[in-house]
């Protein structure tokens, strides 16, 4: 039993080369069980629209098997009204793009869990807001009427950063100065991508999140709440 997961450059696997970037989905495998395995799909950049122009989900959809789980999650790049190649209306296109990967996931005799987008890290008056537009409410009405589960990623992770406060959870994103990093001598002020606190911090979201309703890929996830797992004898060198 395998989980699959697609989406762009928040859920990616990434390596040294972006380094400290790390994408929600390599997060995720702090929290499966033993014996799950995860095939990260996810890349840069991408939309729904060209996830699918670009062959990746004819990828996925060639190793799928009967049983496994797929994980959705786009939007941040759908929003890109300038690039053609990438553009879709959140109640047109989008919609049409989301239905497509589940009936063809269904297909495969495996199942298929929506996740909206995280938020960006933006405030007004002391609040995160939306950046997003319609998109996160384009997947949960899509979701919601056709019977797929959805996790509001945008919501919670909102709520979060809004809890914590502008200045503490940009410890979430790749926001720093000069010399810390070496792929990045002049630093980063990226507002939208996860460091590994972030990815890990997004990642138990979703599985506290997914904990909450009756879809059955809460069942690869560990207990959140079971600390009798952890061997603190063996902590304390």
């Amino acid at each position: 039993m395998n989980i699959f997961m697609m989406g762009d450059s928040t859920m990616k696997f990434n390596n040294y080369y972006s380094y400290p970037q790390f994408g929600w989905g390599q997060g995720l495998e702090l929290f499966v069980k033993e014996g799950i395995l995860i095939f990260n799909h996810a890349e840069n950049g991408r939309s729904t629209k060209s996830f699918i122009d670009e062959g990746r989900f004819d990828k996925i959809l060639k190793d799928l098997k009967k049983g496994d789980y797929v994980i959705c999650s786009f939007g941040h790049n759908d929003e890109k009204e300038y690039d053609p190649s990438r553009y879709t209306a959140p109640f047109g296109e989008y919609q049409k793009n989301l239905d497509y990967f589940a009936k063809e996931v269904t297909k495969k005799g495996a199942h298929i869990v929506f996740a909206t987008s995280i938020t960006r890290h933006m405030f007004e008056n002391g609040k995160c807001i939306n950046s997003h537009g319609d998109y996160p409410k384009a997947m949960l009405e899509y979701a919601k009427k056709n019977n797929y589960t959805c996790i509001d990623l945008n919501k919670v992770t909102m709520e979060l950063y809004t809890e914590l406060g502008e200045e503490a959870s940009k410890k979430f994103h790749l926001i720093f100065g000069p010399n810390k990093y070496p792929l990045y001598p002049e630093g980063k002020d990226d507002h939208s991508h996860l460091t590994m606190d972030g990815a890990s911090t997004v990642a138990y979201l979703f599985v506290r999140e997914i904990n909450k309703t009756n879809d059955s890929i809460k069942d690869l996830f560990i207990d959140l709440n079971a600390k009798d797992q952890i061997d603190f004898k063996m902590l304390i060198d």
